[in-house]
């Protein structure tokens, strides 16, 4: 228990003094959260489905989602999507600037099989290779390269995925998981369905799909910035699918969510619908079309009153 409380303390205290050292910038920090969170829902989603083909059995009875310690998970998370890649580029680089890539990967494939044995959950010899594979590929690596680009100001459509990606995973995965777990409901009732009518139930998101991609496209190629308020656009969006909507973000959301939830056939999650749709009002500001530039760029004004937030135009 104690080994398991340091593995999350500890780096959670290193994360905690970049939040407040001059050392690293408000840009340095927001990267290392966007690294943190792709990492999270990675290392979860991959512990999960590694604890389900029986390559483990959690020796412990407390801090379970879906059977792994998610404590173990958040420190996990921290460390490959927010330690290293921050501290790495501010101290390791400097000893080591000509085997920068390979001298983090190796860090990382040691922490990773450190953290394996610390938390008690040794590896056997036939699933140590897989699984480390795994968490280097799918986590670790998308993470230092999603919080690497962030800081530095590149790769604006790899990253602007990468964002989207963790996002969906969010919305689509993770928080209907934690409705499942803590009320009666479960994934049965998608899982069980035939898969021709699954997809006759999913053709109607392909609108707020339309609508989502649509405006983080834009935000990327029109407005060099993503969709997180800490990594917002550089210029004023009003092309593409902003023509016709100043709010698709948020009613894309509100629309995929309320319709996810009848396809899981669960009203908790068809409920999240109109909550976003509160919180939207009440932070109005949250993914609008250029809410970090607005106030300064004198079509803004013009630009709200022509088009409207939640209600499309017909006419670009």
């Amino acid at each position: 228990m104690m080994i398991r409380s340091l593995l999350l303390l500890l780096p959670l205290a290193l994360w905690t003094y970049a939040f407040i050292s001059p050392r690293f910038t408000g840009k340095d920090i927001s990267a290392s959260f966007l690294g943190f969170v792709w990492a999270f829902h990675a290392s979860l989603l991959l512990n999960i489905l590694f604890m389900q083909q029986g390559f483990w059995k959690a020796s412990i009875d407390d801090t379970l989602f879906y059977g792994v310690a998610l404590d173990w998970v958040i420190a996990q998370a921290i460390i490959m999507g927010a330690i290293v890649p921050l501290f790495f580029s501010k101290f390791i680089l400097r000893f080591l600037p000509r085997f920068n890539r390979l001298s983090q990967s190796l860090l990382t494939l040691a922490l990773v099989v450190f953290m394996y044995d610390a938390a008690g959950m040794p590896l056997t010899a036939l699933s140590s290779i897989p699984v480390i594979l795994s968490v280097i590929i799918f986590c670790a690596l998308p993470a230092q390269l999603l919080a690497h680009w962030t800081a530095q100001e590149t790769h604006i459509k790899s990253r602007s995925t990468l964002q989207s990606l963790a996002w969906a995973c969010l919305l689509l995965w993770l928080l209907p998981s934690t409705l499942f777990y803590l009320t009666d409901e479960s994934w049965n009732t998608l899982l069980q369905r035939d898969l021709w009518f699954t997809g006759l139930y999913l053709l109607p998101l392909i609108i707020p799909a339309v609508l989502l991609i649509g405006a983080l496209y834009q935000f990327a190629t029109e407005g060099e910035g993503t969709a997180f308020p800490y990594d917002p656009p550089r210029k004023l969006v009003t092309g593409g699918v902003y023509q016709y909507l100043s709010n698709p973000m948020q009613l894309g959301i509100c629309l995929m969510m309320g319709w996810w939830g009848f396809v899981l056939g669960s009203l908790w999650v068809a409920i999240t619908a109109p909550i976003a749709f509160i919180l939207f009002l009440v932070f109005k500001d949250v993914c609008n079309g250029s809410c970090a530039i607005g106030k300064g760029d004198p079509a803004w004004e013009a630009y709200q009153k022509r088009v409207r937030k939640w209600v499309p135009r017909f006419r670009s």
